[in-house]
């Protein structure tokens, strides 16, 4: 059997070049709201070449097709994955970030790893982002959903563990979107079954006593205390029902979906990425489209919303043209050979799991 040609792999390769699409089409109207995006470009449907200049939390060039730090985030969660050989732990995603750190020199590379790299060292001791609840987590998080395929929950688990790169709520936030991407690694996935899928992940994960649970239901600040994360999909997801597209959406969803001033905080970035999806119909094309622009951090949110629908519809979903601009733009590391990596791994942890499973049966007997 040719992994290349399985259905798991082009899940795993469309979820992975997926989101780096998405982050390259949104990365050169990073930060602008929708009306100025529009006023400047149109509507963004092709890759633009960047005219800023290159920065740790940006781009590192300026062609075309250039990946920002939430690319690097996930290529770096691909390393420690493959380095544990799939049981990865936050040290080992610190152990990466950390040889990258040093492996590099350039001012660039240094600054874009250096807070996540003394978050790493330090734990609660390093206020990364002076503790704000960013997207630093969510934004490059992808690959962990793909090593659970069809099993939310464990997504979920890993992927709370290892969002030592944000504070608050954002971990939480970090640990759905993993969800959703495992959750539409199902054959038969749609659009509402990975939303409920990676919502009850979280339900699960949840420690709450039964007289917190009523206050939550009852009053909107224990919500937003408790539930920011759930409340914010939800009402992204009501919005995109209603309008189905994926434009028309964007003056209604604007205010509700706004934490604080940033614009990356990580409950927006999950809500923005979920509601685009749903108004796309689970389309790729429309789904990153929609993200890219949504404005605000939006290289972000199409990186998210990226993952999780080349995850749901496999790399034939996205435009040959965008997938050869950023691999021209990007050739190393080769994205396409750790997507067989990760495929080969999947499969491998996927046989053991049978062989347990089999050991298992055998002791149900007298």
């Amino acid at each position: 059997m040719k992994l290349d040609k399985t259905r798991l792999f082009a899940k795993i390769y469309g979820s992975l070049i997926g989101a780096a699409v998405g982050d390259a089409l949104g990365g050169p109207v990073e930060g602008l709201d929708y009306d100025e995006i529009e006023r400047r470009h149109g509507r963004v449907e092709t890759m633009l070449p960047y005219q800023k200049p290159p920065a740790e939390h940006g781009q590192f060039r300026n062609e075309p097709g250039s990946y920002t730090d939430d690319t690097r985030i996930s290529l770096l969660h691909c390393c420690a994955i493959l380095a544990s050989r799939g049981e990865v732990t936050r040290g080992d995603l610190a152990q990466e970030v950390t040889d990258y750190y040093y492996r590099h020199r350039g001012e660039l590379e240094r600054a874009f790893s250096e807070e996540y790299h003394l978050k790493g060292l330090y734990g609660a001791r390093k206020l990364i982002y002076g503790g704000q609840p960013t997207n630093g987590a969510i934004m490059g998080n992808t690959p962990l959903g793909l090593i659970h395929p069809a099993a939310p929950r464990a997504a979920f688990g890993v992927a709370f563990e290892l969002a030592y790169l944000t504070d608050g709520y954002a971990k939480e936030s970090a640990a759905i979107a993993a969800a959703a991407v495992a959750a539409a690694m199902r054959p038969a996935a749609t659009v509402a079954s990975l939303v409920e899928e990676a919502l009850e992940a979280a339900r699960w994960h949840r420690r709450e006593g039964p007289l917190w649970s009523k206050t939550t239901d009852k009053f909107a600040w224990a919500r937003f205390e408790a539930r920011l994360n759930e409340d914010l999909v939800r009402t992204a997801i009501e919005v995109a029902e209603r309008h189905r597209d994926v434009f028309a959406l964007r003056k209604e969803l604007y205010p509700q979906l706004k934490v604080g001033p940033l614009g990356s905080e990580a409950a927006q970035t999950l809500a923005v990425a979920l509601g685009m999806l749903a108004a796309a119909g689970g389309d790729y094309r429309q789904t990153v489209i929609g993200a890219v622009n949504y404005g605000r951090d939006n290289d972000s949110y199409a990186a998210v919303a990226g993952g999780i629908a080349g995850a749901l519809n496999g790399v034939k979903a996205i435009p040959r043209e965008w997938v050869s601009t950023v691999l021209a733009a990007n050739p190393e590391p080769d994205i396409h050979e750790l997507a067989v990596r990760l495929t080969e791994l999947t499969l491998a942890r996927h046989r053991e799991s049978e062989r347990t499973l089999k050991d298992v049966e055998g002791l149900l007997g007298p």
